[in-house]
């Protein structure tokens, strides 16, 4: 695990996914030539599933719990009372980057935490770039990023032939 920060209130965790290599047999024939449902009418200039994507895998449900989990354990805080706050998966959906494209510099409020999974990529690809900071997160497959949801983030031009795959979502705090 790696922790950055990018304002003095704001942190990002970066963590490893164990079962990367068969959670991408099982989605990049799915997402390769996956057909754009949100039109580019979103920061991402990429082709985009909706925000409820649930293609239905045992192996992705795996992945969801996992930064689910680590979101828990690595971000939550104490309530007034001692309780500590625990997060649920809110929304989901996959982005395919082909040559050309990009995502605008925005953010994911109201949510609570925001997270990134590198699904296809090489360290060369275009990075996960926090706008404020200006920090650089190179991306590796079996990583996810995860950082507090009013953190303006963007992700440069991807200049390659190859897809740029990346899964991503939103969570929220149970009870609020």
């Amino acid at each position: 695990m790696k922790i950055y920060n990018v304002k003095s209130d704001n942190v990002i965790i970066v963590g490893e996914y164990p079962f990367h290599k068969e959670l991408k047999e099982e989605l990049l024939p799915l997402l390769e030539n996956y057909p754009d449902e949100m039109g580019r009418k979103t920061s991402v200039k990429a082709t985009m599933t909706k925000y409820d994507w649930d293609p239905k895998s045992d192996r992705l449900e795996r992945l969801k719990n996992n930064i689910l989990e680590f979101a828990n354990y690595n971000c939550s805080f104490k309530w007034t009372g001692g309780v500590y706050a625990r997060y649920f998966m809110w929304e989901f959906w996959a982005n395919i980057y082909r040559k050309g494209d990009y995502t605008l510099s925005h953010d994911h409020r109201p949510q609570h935490l925001s997270f990134v999974y590198f699904l296809k990529t090489k360290w060369y690809y275009s990075p996960l770039v926090f706008s404020d900071s200006g920090k650089k997160i190179r991306p590796k497959e079996g990583t996810f990023v995860i950082f507090p949801s009013n953190v303006r983030h963007l992700v440069p031009k991807h200049r390659y032939r190859e897809t740029r795959i990346t899964l991503s979502g939103n969570m929220q705090i149970k009870g609020l």
